[in-house]
């Protein structure tokens, strides 16, 4: 069963990772690298329940087509095909990261 609240609850998923990365990184800038770590690993986390949200809701509703045509669709199918290609490469990316942070 799908409900709207599946895209909201991704954005504020999404919302919630991005306040995490800025506060870790004015964190940084002011030399407190305990509340910076935190604020990373509260963000990758997020970011990890976002995934599996994101995964969850389009396995339950599918591929959904774009309905526009013409120029518009040209530059929704572009931003789509970057977004995609650097979604798929970020998730090694900060699994990388994390593991030499923390170790």
């Amino acid at each position: 069963m799908t409900t709207p609240l599946w895209p909201a609850l991704n954005a504020a998923l999404n919302l919630t990772s991005a306040i995490c990365l800025v506060n870790g990184y004015l964190s940084i800038k002011r030399g407190r690298k305990e509340v910076h770590k935190r604020f990373m690993l509260a963000a990758f986390a997020c970011s990890v329940v976002f995934l599996l949200s994101y995964l969850a809701y389009h396995f339950q509703v599918g591929s959904v087509k774009f309905q526009g045509t013409g120029p518009v669709r040209f530059l929704y199918l572009g931003i789509l095909l970057t977004h995609t290609v650097l979604a798929t490469a970020t998730a090694p990316l900060a699994i990388a990261t994390l593991s030499r942070a923390l170790g």
